[in-house]
This record gives C-alpha cells, sequence and structure tokens, in this order.
C-alpha cells in the first residue's frame, strides 16, 4: 500500500494522525525524489534537509519545482509534528474538518508534478 492510500484509508476513519503521517512521508519522499534527480545527493538530503518539509520544499522549488499552490497549507500543518515525530506520541490532535481528504489531494498533485517534470526532463523538453 503506498502512503498516499495508507492516507486515505486513515481519512475515511477516525485515524486522522495515520492519515497525515502518511502524508508528511509522501510529501517528504516526494520533494527529495526530485531533489534527486536534478540537484542533491541522499547524503546532502540527509543532512541538509532531514525530515523538514519546510526546507524540502524550498530546496525543490529552487531546484526548478512549481509546487502546487497549496502545498504550503498541508506543509504549515503537517512539518511541526512530522519534524519532531509528534505523529507517534500524544493524543489526539484537532485537525480542521476534511483536511486529511484535502492534503492527500494536494500531494496527489504534488505527485503527478513531480512525474511530470522528471518526464519532460527524460525527453528533453
Amino acid at each position: 500500500m503506498s502512503q498516499l492510500d495508507c492516507a486515505a484509508w486513515g481519512a475515511k476513519k477516525p485515524a486522522d494522525s495515520l492519515a497525515f503521517h502518511s502524508i508528511a512521508i509522501a510529501t517528504e519522499l516526494l520533494l527529495k525524489s526530485h531533489l534527486l534527480r536534478t540537484a542533491s545527493t541522499d547524503a546532502w538530503n540527509r543532512v541538509q534537509i532531514g525530515h523538514n518539509l519546510n526546507k524540502a520544499a524550498r530546496y525543490a522549488e529552487r531546484a526548478g519545482l512549481d509546487l502546487p499552490s497549496r502545498l504550503s497549507l498541508v506543509v504549515d500543518q503537517l512539518h511541526p509534528y512530522f519534524q519532531r515525530g509528534g505523529f507517534q506520541r500524544g493524543g489526539p490532535r484537532a485537525w480542521p474538518p476534511g483536511f486529511a481528504d484535502d492534503a492527500g489531494d494536494i500531494v496527489r498533485e504534488l505527485a503527478k508534478t513531480v512525474f511530470d517534470h522528471a518526464r519532460q526532463g527524460a525527453h528533453g523538453s
């Protein structure tokens, strides 16, 4: 099951933390995959970005990725919890209603953007 499939499953259950953790992982992997293809190494990503979604988004954009306009909303909400491992700790959090579904859609848009950018690069256009 992909991270986004897991997120969709969690969003349908009362498991928002699971959904958001999966969305955060998918976001990190998508942004870093773009960086690996265009601008960095895995070692550089590990040292300079770690699990910092804000940095990953900023560096990916600098490396030519046109980020979905609403991705910053997802990153702003999820980064503080993801950065500190907070999805695994503590009790339930109050997330905006419907945010899990919206965040999943936004990150699916990011996945399409990353894929399209890679395909354009492979075809030299």
